[in-house]
């Protein structure tokens, strides 16, 4: 299977959070309600949708080629040429068919390689950001004659700062259970103002029962304030959990799930709770951007990249005919 396409896959594995299939809260919800319908198109219906157009234009485009150059090769015939394939007419349309055939060749692992690049270019942890490369070094933006037109790289985008809805984190364990990271006590600054060196907020685990079962779910209780010993959040996460996997009593089932290795290259002996520390903090410090309406942004900014990027028209001019017509 095509690199390309692998690439293209796991790109938008990431932007529609399949890798996430755990959460169960907020938007999480939603993709998940979703889920199976993403993976079969990305496991089952991508490629041979792609293959379908290509096939399309294969037997549109070479079908008629085939016939032009049979027709150029029996009037190069009646004009006395011994071998037609020397004519000039039957020489470029031989050019031509050839082309095509290379062309469908290289088409597929093509196609995946642009929607791979147009996805990355615009996507990034999470945000849409315009970025309309007009030739290297030089952005476009869309202008419709106004007579001054103001742009800003998150225009027709909506700021969300997460530290203003500080939301409780909800995942299911392997076993189908439930656990809840909550917040027991949380406070901010005021009007987006930065806090002053040394009283940045973290995620604290909460010393006063830190954990308890509520309906059905353990909750891990945390306070979002500045620590008086000002650590970093990692060695705070690090903390959290060494205390509830080592030094809480009782718990013994939810214990033992959430110490399940999750590692990664960088840390081999990285648990599931460790993971989901690290997402829930992450999660709540970083601010990010809503768009209004993607669905007409990203199918305005493909218009622009498939004219720009992939037919180069403002080059189609000095393109031989061949070129022209792939």
């Amino acid at each position: 299977m095509s690199q390309n396409l692998e690439k293209l896959k796991s790109l938008l594995a990431e932007l529609f959070q399949l890798d996430h299939a755990e959460l169960d809260f907020g938007i999480y919800r939603i993709m998940n309600a979703r889920r199976n319908e993403i993976e079969r198109f990305l496991k089952d219906e991508l490629l041979p949708q792609v293959r379908e157009v290509l096939s399309a234009y294969a037997r549109e485009s070479l079908s008629a080629l085939e016939a032009e150059l049979e027709r150029a090769k029996e009037q190069a015939k009646a004009l006395g040429f011994e071998d037609p394939a020397q004519a000039p007419k039957v020489k470029e349309l031989q050019e031509r068919y050839n082309a095509a055939c290379d062309f469908i060749k290289a088409a597929e692992s093509e196609v995946f390689s642009h929607l791979y690049n147009f996805f990355r270019r615009y996507y990034s942890e999470g945000d849409f950001i315009s970025q309309r490369r007009y030739k290297e070094g030089v952005y476009a933006i869309p202008y419709e004659g106004e007579e001054v037109k103001l742009y800003w790289a998150n225009h027709d985008q909506y700021y969300i700062k997460t530290s203003e809805y500080l939301r409780d984190y909800t995942f299911k364990l392997p076993s189908g259970m439930r656990v809840h990271f909550k917040l027991v006590k949380a406070n901010t600054e005021k009007d987006n103002n930065r806090p002053p060196n040394g009283k940045e907020r973290r995620f604290i685990l909460s010393e006063k029962q830190p954990l308890a079962e509520e309906n059905g779910e353990l909750v891990i209780r945390f306070e979002y304030r500045p620590d008086p010993e000002k650590r970093k959040q990692a060695d705070l996460n690090a903390a959290a959990a060494d205390r509830i996997l080592n030094q809480t009593t009782g718990f013994d089932d939810w214990r033992r799930a959430l110490a399940s290795p999750q590692p990664t290259e960088k840390n081999p002996n990285r648990t599931l709770l460790e993971k989901h520390l690290a997402d829930y903090t992450a999660r709540n410090t970083f601010d990010y951007f809503i768009h209004k309406d993607l669905g007409g942004f990203l199918r305005r900014e493909l218009d622009f990249y498939i004219k720009n990027e992939v037919m180069h028209l403002d080059d189609i001019e000095n393109e031989t005919a061949p070129r022209v017509e792939q």
